[in-house]
Parts: C-alpha cells; sequence; structure tokens
C-alpha cells in the first residue's frame, strides 16, 4: 500500500489600510485570485454602519489587538499550515506594532515610513478647505463615496509610533520585503532611511493602490511568485 502525503495548507493573511474594507478597494481580492492554492483570511478593522455608508477608524492599537487574534486564531485552527502576511499602507504598521511570531514571511504595499499626526493629518485633508481639526470628531468623504468617521483616539493612538523601527523590529521575527510605489499619490515619497538592510525593499512605477492595468499586473506577477509554494 502507497502511502500519500499532504502538503501543508498555505494561508494568507490580509492586514488592509486606512478607511477601507477589507477587501482593500480590490487590490486583496485581485492578489487572491492570482495566487492558485491559497487560503485567504480577510477582515475588518473597522465597523462599517452599512445604511450610513460609514466606516469609523479605529485607533491602531485596537486595530494591532484585532490583527493579533485573528493570527493566533488562524494558527490554532490551522495547526500544520504555513501561513504569510500581506499588508497594504497603514495595515504595514499594524503588523508591526504585532510583531507575529510563526509568520513565513510578510509583504508589505506601499509601506509608509510617517505616521505621526501632523503628516497623516495633512495626507488626508489635502483636498479639504480647512485643516483637519483632530481635537474633535472628524467626517471625511472619500472618492467612493463613503464617509470614514474619525475620533480624537485615532489619532492619539499614532503618538510615539516609528514604523522604520516598527519595521526593523519585524524583520528580526519573520522575513520581510516591502513594495512602495514611486507615484504614490496618498504617501508621497517615503523615507526608507535607517531600514535594515535585511529587508528587501522594491520601489515600482504605479500608484498607492497599484490601480492602474500595467502596475497591478506588474504587482500581481511579483506576488505570485512570492507567495507560490
Amino acid at each position: 500500500m502507497t502511502e500519500t502525503t499532504t502538503s501543508a495548507p498555505h494561508i494568507v493573511i490580509f492586514s488592509h489600510g486606512f478607511g477601507v474594507r477589507k477587501e482593500d478597494r480590490g487590490l486583496f481580492t485581485a492578489i487572491y485570485l492570482a495566487v492558485p492554492d491559497i487560503k485567504a483570511v480577510m477582515f475588518d478593522y473597522n465597523p462599517i454602519n452599512e445604511k450610513a455608508n460609514t466606516l469609523t477608524a479605529k485607533p491602531l492599537n485596537e486595530q494591532a489587538h484585532k490583527l493579533r487574534n485573528v493570527i493566533n486564531h488562524t494558527k490554532a485552527e490551522n495547526p500544520d499550515a504555513i501561513i504569510d502576511l500581506v499588508c497594504h499602507s497603514q495595515g504595514c504598521v499594524v503588523a508591526g506594532l504585532v510583531k507575529p511570531r510563526g509568520i513565513r514571511k510578510i509583504i508589505m504595499l506601499t509601506a509608509p515610513t510617517d505616521v505621526s499626526e501632523e503628516v497623516v493629518a495633512k495626507q488626508l485633508g489635502r483636498n479639504l478647505e480647512e485643516p483637519i481639526d483632530v481635537s474633535v470628531r472628524t467626517r471625511l468623504a472619500r472618492a467612493d463615496g463613503s464617509t470614514t468617521v474619525i475620533h480624537p483616539e485615532y489619532w492619539q493612538s499614532l503618538a510615539g509610533i516609528n514604523a522604520i523601527r516598527l519595521y526593523n523590529n519585524l524583520a528580526r521575527v519573520t522575513s520581510l520585503r516591502i513594495l512602495n510605489a514611486k507615484q504614490d499619490e496618498v504617501l508621497g515619497e517615503a523615507n526608507f532611511e535607517g531600514l535594515h538592510p535585511g529587508i528587501s525593499l522594491v520601489k515600482l512605477d504605479g500608484n498607492h493602490n497599484f490601480d492602474d492595468e500595467e502596475s497591478r499586473k506588474r504587482i500581481l506577477y511579483i506576488l505570485r511568485k512570492e507567495l507560490t509554494l
């Protein structure tokens, strides 16, 4: 009788960016469809009011707590699985706050390097007539017709976060690769000074979501190679 061996399941956990749903405006769905034979774990960091079409941005420490729970639950339910983590934008910082162990590799897309209150408020408010007042509740109209609600607690959660230090610490416990966009209209030009030399950093043509045809094809090709066992 010949014994058959079953390969370990391959799970990819997705950590989305600011003010979007778990599919990350279709980016994560495209990745999942492009990579065969993986089980995708997607979840929302933020509460959503479907009727009002609003999303409330949770503080980063609460998002980190949720990601930690998702990772721990996934590992407990799939003890033999190979687990990778794909993060986009602010979701990269959340992963850095968690510093998860037992992850084969982490791939970050358009990772921010400065998440100070001043910088983030300027990035989010660039199209507003008045600067964002971080001391009161803000209702931010989004390009997709939804509204993101931001409470002062969100801004307070940004205090003291050094993104580069988080990424460097994360690279000590897992393989880390950062794929950043050269034409990032949201974050602008990222400064990776001080990044650990062991972290693979690749700068690619494309906007924040890599959503034009050519850059989307390129990022999916790279991810397919990175995530295929």
